[in-house]
């Protein structure tokens, strides 16, 4: 797969991945470093992460791949070191969990603004990349679809609204929360842009639901939204039903994190792609579509019954801005969105 001959940061510059140890995080540094650039990857905790490096290295290179700890995100300057020489940056990392909704988005706003403050004072800096999600402009469940396309302009307001509400156990206002979160951030790292207008080009990356193999199985085993379909493959859907249910109970949107890699590659690295929302809907998919492709590739293997689908009774969204990114895609060697076969695949591809 190929960049642009006149790539926005020289082959061989050193990029800057937050949050390397997650799925999103290691598949972005796997493909820039697959690119030819180097990378250097921020943890909370190295020796906890030593894996990352491990694995970086021995694939490409102890030249080719740093890992640094930046153990407390909320402190101003907490990036400088971690970011002097790089060209570009890629802000994975963020906040999960352990605070109630005006805490957690009033933490991230900081970390985002740490991470943009140090990027700007750092001269080498020409490109930032800021890692959001699909759901920052609007629900992915297909039980939970909005009646409107989605735009370059979408922002995800039920969310926002639906934040507060909810017992803070419920899966449901977790899923709100996390939305939010994402709609919120974005938004403030676009308006810091407008406010201060630093010395670098800036995309987002919007991926939906990830599926996908782990690039350490091993020590990841089946990070974030990957644990469903693995779960699934191995009979084992009451172990994560509670969950599908009360999010996704009969499909959403997925897409390959290897695309979600690429993309971030794109946003880093091709010149015509500037100030711009990547979007990565990507697939569509009923639960019943993810057990009728295992049982096509693995006849002998025993699954769980199909899920109810409502008899499929959806309006899918219209997402104009998915062409770009399926554009970019074919530009740097692929034929589009992988197909959900392959992502499936992808995913249990280590429980084979």
């Amino acid at each position: 797969m190929a960049i642009s001959e006149t790539p926005a940061i020289p082959l061989g510059s050193w990029v800057l991945v937050t949050g390397i140890n997650g799925l999103v995080g290691s598949h972005v540094a796997d493909q820039l470093l697959a690119h030819g650039y180097r990378v250097r990857g921020t943890v909370r905790n190295a020796q906890r992460c030593a894996w990352v490096r491990d694995l970086f290295c021995r694939k490409y290179g102890d030249e080719a791949f740093q890992l640094v700890q930046v153990e407390d995100l909320s402190i101003p300057g907490a990036f400088d070191e971690a970011i002097k020489g790089v060209s570009g940056v890629v802000h994975v990392a963020t906040i999960l969990e352990g605070l109630d909704p005006k805490e957690l988005f009033a933490a991230i706003s900081q970390l985002d603004r740490n991470v943009l403050t140090s990027a700007a004072a750092e001269p080498s800096v020409k490109r930032f990349v800021y890692t959001s999600s699909t759901q920052a402009a609007s629900t992915i469940a297909l039980d939970d679809l909005e009646d409107k396309p989605v735009t370059s302009d979408s922002w995800n307001e039920v969310a926002i609204q639906k934040a507060e509400t909810g017992s803070p156990s419920d899966h449901k206002r977790y899923f709100n929360v996390y939305s939010a979160s994402k709609a919120l951030s974005e938004r403030g790292v676009w308006d810091w842009v407008k406010q201060h207008k630093p010395g670098f080009a800036i995309n987002t990356v919007l991926p939906s639901m990830c599926f996908g193999a782990s690039v350490d199985p091993e020590h990841q085993g089946h990070a974030s939204t990957s644990i469903w379909p693995a779960a699934i493959f191995k009979n084992e859907l009451e172990s994560v039903r509670s969950s599908i249910d009360a999010l996704i109970p009969i499909g959403a949107y997925c897409v390959d994190i290897r695309d979600v890699g690429l993309l971030h590659v794109a946003g880093l690295t091709n010149p015509t792609v500037q100030n711009e929302r990547l979007f990565a809907y990507g697939t569509p998919f009923f639960w019943s579509d993810v057990i009728a492709v295992f049982r096509k590739l693995f006849p002998g293997r025993e699954f769980p019954d199909n899920f109810p689908d409502q008899d499929r009774k959806v309006n899918l969204l219209e997402v104009e801005p998915d062409k770009r990114s399926e554009e970019l895609l074919r530009e740097m060697g692929k034929s589009g969105w992988t197909s959900l076969e392959e992502i499936l695949m992808a995913n249990v591809s280590d429980l084979v």
